[in-house]
């Protein structure tokens, strides 16, 4: 079955339900199909615009947004070219101190330097 075949179908099946005074549990019970088939049926014909939105006015209704599709973008990483570093210590005195120093072997030369005692 086609997909224009189904909505026909169920278009006419909501047509002759409307038209029989039946809850929609007994008018499907009576043709032999799944009553909450139909009504999601309804649901996708209203937002596809196949069947008529007949809420009642002041009638709270719920709208969805459709999704926006998502979209990926090749990304180059490289390794950051850095000319300096910021090294921040907390001492166990409570000062702090920042170094901004260039390169690791300056890094070492500060830690050598913590080491030595006073």
């Amino acid at each position: 079955m086609t997909r224009d075949q189904a909505n026909a179908m169920w278009h006419a099946r909501w047509t002759q339900f409307r038209n029989s005074g039946l809850t929609m549990k007994e008018y499907a019970q009576r043709e032999g199909f799944y009553a909450p088939s139909a009504y999601r049926w309804l649901r996708k014909a209203r937002r596809c615009g196949l069947w008529p939105d007949e809420t009642k006015p002041g009638k709270l209704i719920a709208v969805r947004k459709p999704r926006a599709a998502a979209v990926f973008a090749r990304v180059a990483v490289r390794d950051a070219v850095r000319s300096s570093m910021l090294l921040r210590l907390v001492l166990s005195n409570g000062r702090r101190a920042e170094l901004e120093i260039g390169s690791v072997g300056e890094l070492a030369e500060v830690i050598d330097v913590l080491e030595r005692r006073a």
